[in-house]
């Protein structure tokens, strides 16, 4: 055969090949799609390995100005967050645990009125670090 006539094929071997282990680096680099809830067991369906301790411990909390604002916003107490906080189910899916500047959990649940919120924590160094909270089935008209 001619050069001419293989070089093209050769081609679009190469990156057909490049093309299928770049989505199978990009497929596996996904955080587990878990959901475990204090004091019950997590998921079977995720690896023991591919879990993530969680310190829940409400002892020094760090409100943003942010989650504060949105607390004042939508009506949600520090004693609420702190119940969420222990109680909460952590939602992996809203999670980000690959952050380069720490991870942050999405922790979800009922507040005592009722409200179903979704709220952000990052754990630092010094402190848990309360980034935002979300009323899950109302908007809210906020300045923040």
């Amino acid at each position: 055969m001619n050069m001419k006539k293989i070089l093209p094929i050769l081609l679009l071997i190469v990156m057909a090949v490049i093309a299928v282990s770049i989505r199978r680096c990009n497929n596996t680099s996904q955080p587990p799609v878990v959901t475990e809830k204090k004091g019950q067991p997590a998921n079977t369906t995720a690896n023991a390995q591919e879990q993530v301790k969680f310190d829940r411990s409400t002892t020094n909390l760090f409100f943003t100005k942010h989650a504060k604002c949105r607390m004042k916003c939508r009506h949600i107490s520090q004693q609420e967050v702190k119940d969420i906080l222990v109680n909460g189910t952590i939602n992996y899916n809203k999670s980000d645990l690959s952050d380069p500047r720490g991870p942050s959990y999405a922790l979800e649940g009922r507040t005592k009125d009722g409200q179903k919120v979704r709220i952000i924590f990052a754990p630092r160094k010094r402190h848990l670090t309360v980034v935002t909270v979300m009323d899950l089935e109302r908007e809210y008209v906020c300045n923040c």
